[in-house]
């Protein structure tokens, strides 16, 4: 049996390779307002979570893009009751938003408490924040 010693130089082919941007990168590009993401060469597809494969098309070809922090709410649903974290932004929208030029994603909406509050289709703008999640404003 051939004994092989490991290096510094070895590659384990298995290993994933690491994302262009990490999530602490990706988190301080969306404090400083910046929704950054990831994109597909290959098929177009565009995400926010990070990729180094294209889950469609298989692709290795990813490159980071950002994308407009405006877009409009294709669904919602109205918190009344929430955890501590939020008990100060009572009641608000967690909404599915279609970002201008990029994929769909989610986020809170703060002080929406009655359907008329936000019409589907309603215009709404990323705002940089330091709780938790994403967070949107009405435009």
């Amino acid at each position: 049996m051939e004994q092989r010693t490991v290096t510094e130089t070895t590659r384990d082919d298995h290993l994933a390779p690491a994302p262009q941007l990490s999530l602490k990168q990706q988190k301080e590009a969306f404090k400083d307002g910046k929704l950054v993401g990831f994109h597909c060469a290959g098929c177009k597809l565009d995400r926010l979570s990070p990729m180094t494969r294209c889950p469609k098309c298989k692709s290795p070809d990813i490159t980071t893009r950002e994308f407009s922090k405006t877009g409009k709410v294709v669904s919602y649903t109205i918190q009344s009751v929430a955890a501590e974290q939020f008990l100060n932004e009572v009641p608000f929208a967690f909404a599915l938003i279609q970002l201008d030029d990029g994929p769909r994603v989610s986020g809170l909406i703060p002080w929406i408490g009655k359907e008329k509050d936000l019409p589907i289709g309603q215009k709404v703008e990323y705002t940089p924040s330091y709780a938790a999640g994403m967070r949107f404003e009405k435009r």
